[in-house]
């Protein structure tokens, strides 16, 4: 195995800053300032310690300076169990504007009684926004939860025609 190049940054948005991590030029992690740093850059560092097997220490991510992030590609480096990535993939099939439940995305999977284990997977979705775990929504719609607080999945499916 070579040497590991991680390059992290900070981003804006018109949802506040985010923090997105390469593993050279593969998008690893996007994570929301949403609910504060010490919880993303917490985040970071426990997907760092599962994925890569090492602890980080302090960091300073850096701002992004390369062009607009959300209007560039990016290419995502899914890292996860089999099952994860199998829903994740499935994340990318809900259009824009438009709202799955865990129910409709279990039958999607042909897992119909597995509603917990995949919104589990949901839930350890990597890279939001860019995988659309903000596009899975409970039966009582109402009632909002996203790993990045629910305000951010409010906005985030407002400005989308959603909610």
């Amino acid at each position: 195995m070579g040497d590991l190049e991680f390059r992290v940054y900070k981003v804006a948005s018109e949802f506040g800053e985010w923090l997105a991590a390469f593993d050279g030029s593969e998008l690893i992690f996007l994570g929301s300032y949403a609910l504060g740093k010490k919880k993303v850059e917490g985040d970071l560092a426990d997907f760092f310690h599962e994925h890569y097997h090492f602890h980080v220490g302090s960091f300073t991510p850096v701002k992004w300076s390369k062009g607009n992030f959300w209007n560039g590609k990016h290419k995502i480096k899914l890292q996860g169990t089999e099952f994860q990535v199998r829903v994740w993939l499935e994340l990318l099939k809900i259009p824009y504007g438009k709202t799955w439940t865990y129910s409709e995305l279990a039958k999607k999977l042909r897992k119909p009684s597995a509603v917990r284990a995949i919104a589990s997977a949901v839930a350890k979705n990597p890279v939001c926004y860019w995988i659309p775990c903000h596009r899975v929504v409970g039966k009582n719609a109402n009632k909002l939860k996203y790993h990045w607080g629910p305000e951010l999945k409010a906005e985030l499916l407002s400005s989308e025609g959603a909610l």
